[in-house]
């Protein structure tokens, strides 16, 4: 490790805490560290949620009005830095400058909502029908959140998690990827910058199992909400379990795009090039199947292909995302399928892959790729397109193209997701829940069902 690089410390109780071990930063294109952070021990963890429950009952008591206040002016003041944080992305993760500026943007939108749903965070009386004198039916914040988050969107999942915990009343600790921790990083120093109190929002970068047990294992954390694998999150719930933690889990998803036969299969070819090969595929909402009528499939092939070699796409963010997408492709080969691009181009990056003649058995239409592969499969009937839609044991987000809508909305309401996009490709937005559906998680993040996520209800009931 270069002691020449800018090194970056926790965040403890409103202070930048520096321990004796540190980690590279690099940038995905080259392979060169360019920046540190130090790696959070357990005891580190302990002292951090401390300093949350020493917060937490004074947020707690703060008033809906008060408290939307205090994160407004935590919103306006990452609009103000969202430059230097989407640069941060663009770095460490190596998405497009674009794509990062739009993620950043995207969170501060959810800011400046969970802002607004702070204020309207209300309790309700209710006047007794026969004896008593009525029930007052409060909210209050769940506590201690840890929010434990992943590399490919590090800004967008961190605020989908702060954001809405404050508005409740939390305190949270987050827990960024090692392998992109500055921008989330960045969002929690603002967060501190812009007035709130210590304590409220910390920040641990570090070794993810290391420093994630000990935040689900730990007995002052009341809930933890992450987002990434399966795999992690089973055993992220088998930590929190024992200890009766609240959990919220969004565990990716296997896109379906169901093209109906009246669709305009310009608007179908646009969703699936700009949702199949965003953040270079690394994204849990991505298209990852294109259903089309047996019929359709030639037009739509000709459209896909003008369109697919136009897309320039940034690195693959790990070493293992490479990997895995040699592995996907050359299982679907194997197995008879036909894969048109996917090759190497250097420097991390790879072309994107058109896969036709896969079906279920081959891995990249079972498994979320997490790759920039789209697979485009015929279908006979609208039933068995909404069959295979619903077959793998995912549930995060579909998309539906038809020009009939009510037709359309039919087909939509039948796929197994917690989202599902008719006619476009725009998936979130701040006031709307997004939610993993079977495999793809528990719980939601956004919109109001977002907010109570973090909510533990109280009734008091009024006798005399």
């Amino acid at each position: 490790m270069s002691a020449a690089l800018p090194r970056h410390g926790l965040i403890i109780d409103g202070a930048e805490v520096a321990t004796a071990e540190w980690m590279d930063v690099t940038d995905p294109r080259t392979g060169a560290a360019f920046a540190q952070v130090t790696a959070a021990s357990p005891g580190d963890v302990d002292r951090a949620v401390h300093s949350a429950r020493a917060a937490v009952a004074a947020w707690r008591a703060t008033s809906p009005v008060e408290r939307g206040q205090a994160i407004a002016r935590f919103a306006r003041a990452l609009d103000a830095e969202a430059g230097r944080i989407a640069e941060l992305i663009h770095r460490e993760e190596g998405k497009p400058l674009g794509e990062a500026q739009a993620e950043v943007a995207r969170g501060c939108e959810v800011v400046h909502h969970f802002a607004g749903e702070a204020e309207r965070l209300w309790s309700a009386f209710l006047p007794a029908g026969g004896g008593g004198r009525g029930s007052e039916v409060r909210p209050d914040g769940i506590g201690v959140v840890a929010a434990i988050t992943p590399w490919n969107f590090p800004v967008a999942l961190v605020i989908w998690k702060l954001a809405p915990a404050l508005a409740a009343g939390c305190c949270v600790v987050v827990k960024p990827a090692q392998e992109a921790p500055l921008a989330a990083r960045a969002v929690c120093e603002v967060a501190n910058q812009s007035g709130l109190a210590p304590g409220i929002v910390s920040c641990l970068t570090g070794d993810g199992p290391l420093v994630g047990e000990a935040l689900a294992t730990h007995p002052g954390v009341d809930k933890v909400a992450f987002t990434g694998s399966r795999r992690v999150a089973e055993i992220i719930a088998g930590w929190a379990s024992p200890r009766l933690k609240a959990l919220s889990l969004e565990l990716g998803g296997h896109g379906p795009l169901v093209v109906i036969d009246d669709a305009d299969l310009d608007i179908a070819v646009d969703v699936a090039i700009s949702q199949g090969y965003a953040n270079a595929g690394q994204a849990c909402y991505s298209v990852n199947r294109v259903l089309v009528p047996r019929a359709l499939e030639p037009a739509f092939l000709e459209k896909f292909r003008t369109r697919v070699v136009e897309v320039a796409l940034g690195p693959m963010a790990t070493d293992r995302g490479l990997v895995r997408h040699r592995d996907l492709l050359a299982d679907a080969r194997a197995k008879g399928a036909t894969v048109e691009g996917g090759e190497d181009l250097g420097g991390a990056r790879v072309a994107p892959a058109l896969v036709t003649g896969a079906g279920p058995g081959v891995r990249l239409v079972d498994e979320e790729p997490f790759t920039p592969i789209v697979a485009v499969m015929p279908y006979a009937a609208l039933d068995d397109a909404i069959a295979e839609a619903n077959r793998p044991d995912y549930g995060l987000v579909g998309y539906v193209c038809g020009h009939d809508l009510r037709r359309a909305t039919d087909v939509a309401h039948a796929i197994e997701c917690g989202t599902v996009v008719i006619n476009g490709w725009r998936v979130v937005v701040p006031y709307a829940p997004y939610a993993g559906w079977r495999g793809s998680g528990i719980g939601c993040e956004l919109g109001r069902p977002g907010l109570e996520a973090f909510i533990r209800w109280q009734h008091v009931r009024v006798l005399a």
